[in-house]
């Protein structure tokens, strides 16, 4: 019993009812550590398992939280043109939550940025406009070159229906890469907020929260949710009802352009 009182002492400022054993059932410990006098038999299960990782849940999602809105208010406090290019998938979705929940939507002091490349789903605009809405924003949206905004017969007429069947580099070029670097100079950023995790793997496994720009010249990076996984960013949109694509929900992770995006097999053979 004094070993109870001492862990419970100690965690004092954390909730510990998963801990607390339902039956106490130690026996003299051994000079070697070993328990004396307590069969597997004797003993019952001395924690609600399902409470614990329920929990364990909470904890760790409650410091996700704390830490990227720590990593997002340094980003936002210390520049002066923070953007955060917003493609609206889970963890996209996530930090435009924050960033309302920080008031720096609505105060101005952080701009979201989209890329309209013409070829995204149908359902990827309207969702824009159901944020926008539900978090009292504007994004800033840009596309190709000399294109207004959402006008797909000017682009077609302009560079092609099928150019990415024809130029598929050229196609970047035009719908992703140009737009992209034009709206981070037009909006002026010198901090670019991204959605990056380490879980996605190869060189983003190693990212932490901040990149400063490079001495060569560049943008500062903020990765708020770096230390998220995939299951941690639908957990806080579960309990926070944050608005998610709907395509989340027809098996698609990730969500890209129409053409070139695929939803989960049903039976789940995929890698991310």
């Amino acid at each position: 019993m004094k070993y109870l009182v001492a862990v419970t002492t100690l965690l004092s400022t954390v909730s510990v009812s998963a801990f607390v054993p339902q039956k106490a059932a130690f026996g003299a410990l051994t000079p070697f550590g070993s328990r004396t006098g307590v069969k597997m038999a004797d003993t019952e299960t001395i924690f609600d398992q399902e409470q614990y990782i329920a929990e364990s849940k909470e904890m760790r999602l409650k410091h996700l939280e704390e830490q990227a809105m720590f990593a997002l208010k340094i980003a936002v406090e210390n520049y002066g043109n923070a953007v955060f290019p917003n493609a609206m998938i889970a963890g996209d979705v996530v930090i435009t939550h924050l960033l309302s929940r920080l008031g720096y939507l609505e105060n101005g002091k952080a701009k979201i940025m989209v890329v309209d490349t013409f070829h995204l789903f149908p359902e990827t605009m309207e969702f824009l406009e159901k944020l926008e809405e539900h978090y009292n924003f504007k994004a800033d949206v840009f596309c190709a070159d000399k294109i207004p905004v959402g006008d797909k017969d000017a682009f077609d007429k302009r560079y092609g229906a099928n150019l990415w069947k024809e130029d598929i580099d050229e196609y970047d070029r035009v719908c992703k890469v140009e737009p992209f670097q034009r709206g981070l100079k037009t909006l002026k950023t010198d901090c670019m907020i991204n959605g990056r995790t380490r879980w996605q793997g190869f060189e983003r496994a190693w990212i932490d929260l901040f990149e400063n720009a490079p001495i060569g010249g560049g943008l500062a990076k903020c990765n708020p949710i770096a230390y998220w996984t995939l299951e941690d960013t639908f957990d806080y949109i579960a309990k926070y009802d944050v608005p998610y694509h709907p395509l989340h929900e027809k098996g698609y992770p990730s969500i890209g352009d129409a053409k070139d995006t695929i939803p989960v097999p049903e039976d789940g053979s995929v890698r991310f």
